[in-house]
């Protein structure tokens, strides 16, 4: 069986996640038939997708589009954690974010409803962890009206994301509010970036298990161990609890990608991404 949380899985937190899993597993063993296969310590595979489409896991967490693009249709919903933020428990959001130097007061007309480009004024190049990310890509485009970016560069992660801006390689990125958080505690690059607002929310990365039949007996598992989880644990994770969610809730942000990205035409945009990052 497998186990996997690698969504906000940073170096510095890997002890308090390690410690999570313990306590997830004593609950999951408690909860589910015996003698059952949970497993002793979280995976690290480099690659999550492929732990998401096993048919051994156990418990993993994924992001909200791939679960709406497909996933969904492979593994059970088990619901979304909720965490320290400005907004309905389970939701999230992203912090758009400007690179060093630039003026924020200059940007922040294209966050207003409604808002257009001025056909004189130059966009901006964009820095995105995956397109396969809600919080990074997909929040970028909703935000932005048409003409806002000039080109799109892949870092691999938010982490590089905000690395690359600080490093001047590209001008804004949309980076979820959570690895926000840990940035402006663990990554010194942060400290040099300017927020320039805030996407809307969307349902929370949700936890995810390829074992339907023991659905019910994870998520109890889950829900018991975050409520009771210690609470240096807890604030370290930013974690707050756990909420019960709808695969509907889900569904909508992969269609709205499809709309966004013929409003900004990323495939154009990402043929011009010629900044030297990676």
């Amino acid at each position: 069986m497998i186990a996997q949380l690698p969504m906000y899985d940073w170096p510095e937190l890997r002890d308090q996640h390690d410690r999570l899993w313990q306590r997830l597993g004593e609950a999951l063993r408690d909860y589910l038939p015996t003698p059952y296969p949970v497993p002793e310590r979280l995976s690290r595979s480099a690659d999550p997708f492929k732990e998401w489409l096993s048919p051994e896991l156990l418990l993993g967490q994924t992001c909200g589009l791939p679960f709406a693009q497909g996933l969904h249709e492979r593994v059970s919903l088990l619901g979304s954690p909720c965490y320290q933020l400005d907004c309905e428990a389970g939701d999230y959001y992203s912090v758009l974010l400007l690179a060093p130097g630039l003026c924020v007061e200059d940007y922040t007309g294209l966050l207003a409803a409604g808002a257009r480009v001025e056909p004189t004024k130059s966009g901006l190049h964009g820095v995105v962890n995956a397109r396969d990310s809600q919080s990074g890509y997909s929040a970028l485009l909703q935000s932005l009206p048409a003409g806002a970016l000039t080109g799109l560069s892949l870092s691999g992660s938010h982490r590089r994301s905000i690395q690359l801006l600080a490093e001047g390689q590209a001008e804004i990125t949309c980076i979820d509010a959570v690895s926000w958080a840990l940035a402006k505690c663990y990554e010194p690059a942060a400290r040099q970036l300017q927020v320039l607002g805030l996407s809307q929310p969307t349902p929370c990365l949700p936890w995810i298990s390829a074992q339907a039949q023991h659905r019910p007996a994870i998520t109890n598992a889950v829900q018991q161990t975050l409520q009771s989880l210690d609470s240096d644990v807890k604030e370290s994770l930013l974690l707050t609890g756990f909420r019960l969610r709808q695969t509907q809730q889900y569904l909508y942000l992969a269609p709205r990608l499809l709309q966004n990205e013929q409003k900004h035409n990323a495939g154009d945009l990402f043929a011009k991404g010629t900044l030297p990052v990676g």
